[in-house]
């Protein structure tokens, strides 16, 4: 844990005029005035000051597994958190905010209990994380039984859709959104690739995204030749690869995420798939995953992703300034989220003006705001965010002018998820 303010102790203002009266001495009408008239101000000036410097903490916790298979990417989610928190100087509403952070080990079972102990034990009201999905919908279920905010970035739609409820808000675009901004985009630039492959990680993130993979290439007559599922934290993709040139797609779409996405992506190279074959990184982490692959291996890949940082926003440009001064190197998706994220929890204390958890829920609710991936949009019936989803196509190695210049932004899509597939019904109330 983790306390990145302390209050600073209350310097009574009268305490020098007070040490200044000796023990037992006499003192004048005019001195007992002049103290009367002090404690007085104080009484009338002082006792807000005390209010304030004794003002409670708001505590916000941060669930970012430094264990597990997500291991490599709770550091960063930290790193972007606290960026945001320390913008506003560790202060919100007046109030200091008291950052605490647990890992949760990649396991539902874990990040359940520590988040259950650092709202019983700590009185955490405001949860940031956790990073998978399958455990991401365990922790939403213990932020509507404890009736603490709960806000999250990640590939599942069921947090925003069928056990969606009011306590709970997905940042990450819609799996819908990302799923037509990938599919129209590679197919604008690939109008004859109508063989796919998919190989998709077998939880929660992977079954939503790989629906609407399937849902949006109908309008395109796309064929799905095969599609392979994989556990979390797989290691050995060769079967995989053996399977998709068997059936000789015009294109592979992986469906996975950090380490499982690198380790697909060396093994179809390997193997000789690609560069021949296009590789579509649907739901990519951006930096953190292409810094891992040589150039290479990036030759004719192409990523969707949440956030890549040459987005040309204002709030994009001055955190990655930032962000690149204080680490040495450009932000991927999972320090953005964290950041993004913490920075419309806090836009909701600004709206409702409180740190109740009921009055924060309105606020978010609704809440329009431009942020580092533009402008977004808190959708009060579902508690998802409308945003941009952003679709890449790494550079030949000879056309990049630095050592993360990965690739280009080629298009941006935010079409909302249709309401004929809509499973959020009703979000509740509190």
């Amino acid at each position: 844990m983790t306390i990145l303010r302390r209050l600073r102790p209350y310097r009574d203002p009268g305490a020098a005029t007070a040490s200044r009266v000796r023990s037992g001495g006499d003192m004048s009408r005019s001195s007992r005035r002049h103290i009367l008239k002090a404690g007085g101000a104080m009484a009338v000036l002082g006792f807000p000051a005390i209010v304030r410097a004794q003002a409670k903490e708001i505590v916000i916790l941060g669930l970012w597994d430094q264990t597990g298979a997500f291991a490599d990417v709770g550091p960063i989610n930290d790193r972007g958190m606290r960026m945001a928190l320390e913008e506003r100087g560790m202060m919100i509403l007046g109030r200091p905010v008291k950052y605490i952070t647990r890992d949760g080990a990649t396991q539902a079972g874990t990040s359940t209990r520590r988040v259950e102990e650092a709202v019983d034990g700590d009185g955490a009201k405001f949860v940031v994380g956790p990073w998978s999905s399958g455990v991401a919908l365990a922790v939403s279920e213990v932020a509507k039984r404890k009736k603490v905010v709960h806000l999250f970035s990640g590939g599942t739609e069921d947090i925003s859709g069928a056990r969606c409820h009011r306590y709970s808000f997905q940042w990450a675009a819609s799996p819908y959104t990302a799923a037509k901004t990938v599919v129209d985009s590679f197919m604008e630039a690939n109008p004859k690739a109508k063989r796919w492959h998919l190989l998709v990680a077998d939880y929660a993130f992977g079954w939503s995204v790989e629906k609407y993979i399937k849902e949006v290439g109908k309008a395109h007559g796309l064929e799905f030749v095969g599609a392979d599922r994989h556990p979390l934290g797989e290691r050995e993709f060769s079967n995989y690869v053996q399977k998709a040139a068997a059936n000789r797609p015009d294109a592979v779409a992986m469906i996975n995420f950090g380490g499982d996405a690198v380790s697909g992506a060396r093994e179809m190279f390997n193997f000789g798939l690609t560069p021949k074959v296009p590789l579509i990184m649907t739901w990519s982490s951006g930096v953190e995953e292409l810094v891992q692959l040589s150039p290479e291996i990036r030759q004719n890949v192409w990523v969707g992703s949440n956030f890549y940082y040459t987005a040309d926003t204002p709030g994009a440009k001055a955190f990655v300034k930032n962000y690149q001064a204080k680490f040495g190197n450009p932000p991927g998706y999972a320090p953005s989220a964290a950041y993004s994220m913490t920075r419309l929890l806090l836009a909701g204390f600004d709206k409702a003006g409180s740190a109740e958890v009921q009055d924060v829920v309105k606020a978010l609710e609704g809440i329009e705001i431009n942020d580092i991936v533009g402008p977004m949009r808190m959708d009060a019936a579902t508690h998802q965010n409308i945003r941009p989803y952003f679709f890449m196509r790494c550079k030949q190695k000879g056309a990049m002018k630095h050592e993360t210049d990965f690739a280009d932004i080629i298009s941006t899509g935010d079409a909302p998820l249709p309401k004929e597939y809509a499973a959020c019904k009703d979000i509740g109330g509190f």
